[in-house]
């Protein structure tokens, strides 16, 4: 999301507002033909991430052509004040030509050469008249683009919740769960029970992995997965927290309740809350590897589940925004509106960089 958003700020802020604004409307088309699909889940998470994208790109260019503006209004301000000084000292001359024809200093052919050149300044005058004109339109642009920008922003923070209202009836319908689960409810009490860190959680559950009777999952081949969820990286592999303590994972900021895909498909392992990792889904994409996803708001799978690469697992925390909210959100991880999901992968039970696997963004 951001890192196209940052792409497209670098375009001219008017073309940037246009293109985000079409890929809404694209986006939404998608949402209302997704009930027709015959895999509603990876329709309506497809178009869903669509118009998150859509949102984001749409906040940096209505940022942008409101900073465009500014100058536009500044620089139309300077200009009217120096075009109405000179318009006003050109008044004064034509009143008085005659006396400054005698006054001039330098005497009479000096005032002549001096009624010259300010006839020659009438036509650059004009010129400057024309431009300040040309700049008023523009402002005018400008305003009309961001209004309308403004109104599709709030019918389309409405169709986001909607969107996801959509998704999660169509992942209860959709579910497919293995028909020999790694774990029982029991299995999983115990696992909680008996792990003081979430290192000591995945080592026990990989313990749990079964010889035989394992469901086929496809893979997909080589690395440069995209992210499970549309933001920026706030917190690189083993870097320190707020609190000093280095992770062995990275740390995603995203607007609230933004949804979260499997990047490849695999079998959940283990959904549920973990300690200060608050909801926790951990998905096993081939055997002896594990991914660790934490910060949900909403979890639409369970344990069993298989996944096709690009599922919905769930959705972030926090309450859906309004325009005003939306608009104010920075993707800080400081930033109280934005909400985080931590990533950690586990290759062998040995902590691998999230960002050797994943796309870079």
């Amino acid at each position: 999301m951001f890192a196209a958003s940052a792409a497209a700020a670098q375009q001219d802020p008017v073309i940037a507002l246009r293109n985000a604004s079409t890929q809404i409307d694209t986006a939404t088309a998608a949402l209302a033909a997704a009930a027709q699909s015959d895999n509603q889940v990876v329709a309506v998470s497809t178009a869903l991430r669509s118009l998150e994208d859509g949102l984001a790109a749409l906040r940096f260019a209505l940022v942008a052509t409101k900073s465009l503006e500014t100058r536009k209004q500044a620089a139309f301000s300077a200009n009217r004040i120096e075009l109405g000084k000179l318009l006003a000292v050109l008044e004064r001359i034509e009143n008085s030509a005659g006396t400054l024809s005698i006054l001039h200093p330098e005497g009479a052919t000096s005032s002549v050469r001096a009624g010259m050149i300010f006839s020659l300044m009438t036509p650059e005058l004009r010129i400057k008249a024309d431009a300040l004109r040309g700049d008023l339109a523009s402002i005018s642009v400008l305003n009309n683009l961001q209004e309308d920008a403004s109104n599709r922003l709030k019918v389309s923070l409405g169709a986001l919740q909607d969107a996801r209202n959509q998704l999660a009836i169509a992942v209860r319908e959709d579910r497919v769960i293995s028909q020999s689960a790694f774990t029982t409810a029991a299995d999983i009490d115990n696992l909680l029970a008996a792990s003081g860190s979430l290192g000591e959680l995945l080592l026990k559950l990989s313990d749990l992995q079964p010889t035989q009777g394992r469901i086929a999952v496809p893979q997909q081949e080589g690395q440069g997965l995209d992210f499970p969820v549309s933001g920026l990286v706030t917190r690189r592999f083993n870097q320190p927290n707020r609190a000093g303590i280095r992770q062995p994972g990275l740390v995603i900021s995203a607007p609230p309740l933004a949804l979260v895909q499997a990047p490849q498909a695999g079998i959940v392992r283990f959904t549920g809350d973990f300690m200060e990792y608050g909801r926790v889904v951990i998905l096993e994409p081939a055997p002896h590897s594990l991914h660790i996803y934490a910060g949900f708001g909403q979890v639409f799978v369970k344990t069993g589940d298989v996944l096709e690469s690009g599922a919905a697992i769930g959705l972030l925390g926090g309450d859906t925004p309004d325009s005003a909210a939306f608009m104010a959100e920075n993707s800080s991880e400081n930033d109280k509106a934005n909400k985080t999901l931590y990533i950690e992968i586990r290759e062998n039970g040995m902590p691998v960089d999230p960002e050797v696997v994943f796309t870079r963004q």
